[in-house]
């Protein structure tokens, strides 16, 4: 079936509705896409298996597949290319979703043809966004293809013109394609370390060539000179010894001329030259054919190395327009990451005069907030938790205890027994917390750990006394590290526990106070020596050290 014979499904108002077919052999999958896409104006078909599926497009052809990599008898690989192998359903984008994040399984995705890619778990907002995107460059497509008929036939009644008018439609397909896919991704993210991986990723799927690195400046360890940061395709070792230095006669012929643009240059062109060598033989060595300057604000970010083209043809000016659009992206992208992480890192700093005020009301859990961030930051790594929901994750930790600032210093330096009424002002301190990052917009998203940190899977925690999963995953992640510091480390009135006496204590109580799944993490992690128990220094024991020497 054709694109034009598509069946119509109008709304209220007259207008068409998209279709769409998820695929996917986990029926709770299924469900919520269906409720989540109908909600949002779209027809939506299903199927079950890779072979369903080619059969519902048979029967009805798709504006767009949601396709799921794990499935019964054909795989999502599978399917993708039989669609993108097929001239009928070619131009049906696909999203591939899977529940591995690498990059491998990216890449292959894309080179099956996939439009874009999905990892689960995802939100169904996430999802949204995608889908509209898509349906907007189809959109943009489909004006295209009107412009592009419009041109035929201008063509046809000047033949003069026919050169010229199909070389200006190629480059508004690839200023369409390259600027508005390729270089969205770049700059949707401000992630350094993800961002660079996206964009090797993209110059091996969309240029097809074997091999790609990027070489990048470390602003703080040496600004002047540049080191793999990333890479795909090439040996390790061969790119880890390439460094440029930034008075290298190398850079300076590949920089461009003051006031013009950076541009892609061939190694060969550069091959005759001897003063070049030192830089030029390891990069054909490692197998690059093509360098090109990342430039940002006519300065020197990073160098793009890529290799020969899998087809083994030469590059095009096509080819060359796509790598300078790349580069110039990614110099932005690289200096919006640096900034953001700049700006985290003046948040945290912001945090640490917090965190250093509450210590110096309670001096008997000196560093315990500093402890608890790392031991929440290493469980959520363990989690494979994305860079944003690890720095929500650590800001909390670093204030889950913020509230004991409104707590009085008698109450927590007090030696003996708290009365009834002490506890609940000391019990009063998740919500003080709480009300107190209210209207501070960066560290509002850690509002929900602050006041839950105490909470119990059972119930019989506080403020709320909620259970299971009313409790977010990040207030149970803080609830399980803060109690094992708390175990671990030395009070005047006793000692700390042992690295097993405090995990026998989280494994006995897994299930009732602490989250089973959070403590099995972390048991897992201290067990296997990713994760270590910190070292603990209170005030008082180096008050009495002092005081034993004299």
């Amino acid at each position: 079936m054709s694109p034009d014979m598509r069946p119509a499904f109008e709304t209220k108002e007259g207008k068409q509705k998209r279709t769409i077919l998820v695929v996917d052999d986990d029926r709770r999958v299924v469900d919520l896409l269906q409720i989540s896409l109908s909600q949002n104006g779209y027809h939506v078909t299903t199927a079950g298996t890779g072979e369903e599926a080619l059969e519902s497009v048979r029967r009805e052809t798709p504006h767009l597949v949601i396709l799921d990599l794990r499935l019964p008898k054909k795989n999502g690989y599978e399917v993708c290319a039989a669609l993108k192998s097929s001239k009928d359903t070619s131009a049906i984008p696909i999203i591939m979703v899977s529940a591995t994040a690498e990059v491998d399984a990216r890449l292959q995705g894309l080179m099956h043809g996939a439009d874009d890619y999905l990892t689960k778990p995802f939100s169904p907002k996430e999802l949204l966004i995608k889908v509209r995107r898509i349906f907007e460059r189809q959109e943009r497509a489909e004006n295209l293809s009107i412009k592009n008929q419009e041109l035929e036939t201008e063509v046809a009644r000047n033949r003069e013109d026919l050169v010229v008018r199909n070389k200006e439609l190629r480059f508004q397909v690839f200023s369409l394609e390259t600027l508005m896919g390729l270089t969205h991704q770049l700059n949707s993210s401000l992630d350094l370390e993800g961002l660079l991986s996206t964009m090797i990723l993209s110059v091996v799927g969309q240029l097809r060539v074997n091999s790609a690195c990027l070489f990048l400046t470390d602003e703080r360890e040496n600004p002047k000179r540049l080191d793999a940061m990333t890479f795909k395709g090439v040996k390790e070792d061969l790119v880890r010894s390439i460094h440029f230095e930034y008075e290298d006669e190398f850079l300076r012929a590949v920089l461009p001329v003051a006031g013009e643009e950076g541009r892609p240059v061939r190694l060969g062109d550069l091959s005759e030259d001897p003063s070049l060598e030192r830089c030029v033989g390891p990069l054909y060595a490692a197998g690059f054919t093509l360098v090109c300057p990342v430039m940002m604000k006519q300065k020197l970010t990073a160098l793009l190395a890529v290799g020969e083209k899998v087809s083994g043809q030469e590059f095009q000016s096509t080819d060359l327009e796509m790598v300078k659009a790349l580069s110039e992206s990614a110099g932005i992208a690289i200096e919006n990451a640096r900034l953001f992480k700049d700006l985290q890192e003046t948040y945290l700093a912001t945090v640490r005069v917090l965190v250093s005020t509450i210590e110096a009301k309670d001096p008997y859990t000196h560093g315990h907030t500093e402890r608890v961030a790392q031991y929440s930051v290493g469980i959520a790594k363990e989690m494979d938790f994305t860079q944003d929901e690890i720095q929500t994750i650590q800001l909390g930790a670093f204030l889950h205890d913020i509230g004991k600032l409104h707590t009085s210093d008698s109450i927590l330096h007090k030696p003996g027994a708290l009365t009834d009424e002490e506890w609940r002002m000391v019990k009063a301190h998740p919500v003080r917390g709480a009300q107190m990052l209210q209207g501070v917009k960066f560290l509002e998203k850690a509002t929900d750990l602050v006041r839950h940190h105490h909470e119990r899977v059972d119930g019989k925690g506080y403020p709320d006394g909620l259970r299971g999963d009313e409790i977010t995953i990040g207030a149970k992640i803080v609830n399980v590290a803060d109690a094992f510091d708390a175990m671990t480390t030395e009070r005047p009135y006793r000692q700390g526990l042992t690295m097993e006496q405090a995990v026998a204590q989280l494994e006995d109580k897994a299930g009732t106070q602490f989250a089973k799944e959070i403590v099995e993490v972390m048991v897992k992690a201290l067990r296997e020596g990713r994760m270590q128990v910190l070292k603990n220094e209170s005030p008082w024991r180096q008050g009495a050290k002092a005081t034993a020497s004299n």
